[in-house]
């Protein structure tokens, strides 16, 4: 008999030794490998809630300007309205970027293809922020407008002067519906 329960001593220390090994590999390894695994889905869960409000609010914006159809074009004007409004949508630009308009040009109209582009050439000073601002304030204005031969001069800057030694100049372009024939 003493021999027939030396084996089942053996038996039962191996399995305490085994029990203990896994219980060390759950608290360690393992658990972390499941915290890692809980946050990545909270993130995947979070990132699939924005991606699902971005999503709603794209197709908010963009139902009803293809339901209005120009929103894009200035509508059915005199040139010189039209050329007179891209000019007040310039300067509230501008002014709302902190850039100081120098002049305002008003450039030759062009029609092609049922639409009469208007352009204005802006010659503006302000830091990099302000361009950066204007720029941006342009590009997703509506009506749609256009920048386009942007020129940048800086300044010698010394230690008196002001951080805003830029002076730029760029065409704006927008267009309007040609009247139906």
């Amino acid at each position: 008999m003493i021999l027939a329960g030396r084996p089942t001593l053996g038996r039962v220390a191996a399995l305490a030794i085994l029990t203990g090994l896994i219980a060390l590999f759950c608290a360690g390894p393992l658990a972390t490998y499941c915290g890692l695994v809980a946050e990545n889905s909270d993130a995947l869960a979070t990132k699939a809630a924005l991606l699902q409000r971005y999503g709603a609010l794209a197709d908010a914006k963009m139902a009803p300007a293809t339901a209005a159809g120009t929103v894009l074009l200035y509508p059915d004007m005199p040139e010189s309205q039209a050329s007179a409004m891209l000019q007040e949508t310039v300067k509230h630009t501008a002014a709302a970027a902190h850039a100081e308009v120098l002049g305002l040009q008003v450039l030759r109209s062009e029609t092609a293809n049922g639409a009469t582009r208007i352009g204005v050439r802006v010659r503006a000073s302000g830091d990099m922020a302000s361009l950066r601002s204007l720029l941006y304030a342009i590009e997703s204005a509506r009506p749609l407008l256009y920048p386009d031969n942007l020129s940048i001069q800086s300044h010698a800057v010394t230690s008196d002067a002001a951080r805003s030694a830029l002076d730029f100049q760029l065409d704006i372009s927008g267009f309007k519906t040609e009247p139906a024939s």
